[in-house]
């Protein structure tokens, strides 16, 4: 009996995934949109000095349990903005943090049109679920380059309200973020 058990157990368990018990999504997030950007970055290197500067300003053990806070982030890119200028440069806005009165038909239309008007540019957001990157958008989807599972969510999963079954957006969690020209790119 212990023997079938055990032939059981590995064929329907699971081994726990990179991600799967931590909530540093917001953190991936970040990596994933900056290597977008510049894709000869080095991933590594900047996890850890984002690990690092996390830590010094904030109590990293909440960040593993809980998840990454918008103000929270948004010190992190303004750190990483003045840290990387020359090298791997890029802004960043929080377009729709003080505008009142606005529908999530109206915030998927100003994001794709933000990242159709140029190549170098990212969408960061979180939900109530994950932090990630939409890379792009149609007219029916959002598609994804993201550090666990999404990959392309439809349009009408998107809500400002809290509804069963859909993605809510935050409109303090939603980030414009482009490439800035760096050194590099003159010379």
């Amino acid at each position: 009996m212990a023997q079938y058990m055990k032939q059981q157990d590995s064929n329907t368990l699971r081994p726990a995934v990179q991600g799967d018990l931590d909530t540093l999504c917001g953190l991936y997030s970040v990596v994933n949109a900056l290597s977008w950007l510049h894709p000869r970055l080095r991933r590594k290197p900047l996890f850890r000095a984002m690990v690092h500067w996390f830590s010094q300003e904030y109590d990293i053990t909440v960040c593993l349990t809980t998840g990454t806070e918008p103000d929270q982030l948004d010190a992190l890119l303004r750190f990483l903005r003045t840290r990387c200028e020359r090298r791997w440069p890029f802004t960043f806005s929080k377009p729709f943090t003080d505008i009142p009165k606005l529908t999530t038909r109206h915030i998927l239309t100003q994001c794709q049109q933000w990242l159709d008007q140029h190549p170098d540019r990212v969408v960061l957001l979180g939900d109530q679920y994950h932090w990630t990157v939409v890379s792009h958008m149609d007219s029916e989807w959002l598609y994804f380059f993201d550090s666990y599972t999404y990959r392309r969510i439809h349009r009408s999963r998107w809500s400002l309200r809290e509804e069963r079954g859909k993605h809510q957006l935050y409109r303090q969690a939603i980030y414009f973020i482009e490439r800035g020209a760096s050194d590099h790119d003159h010379g």
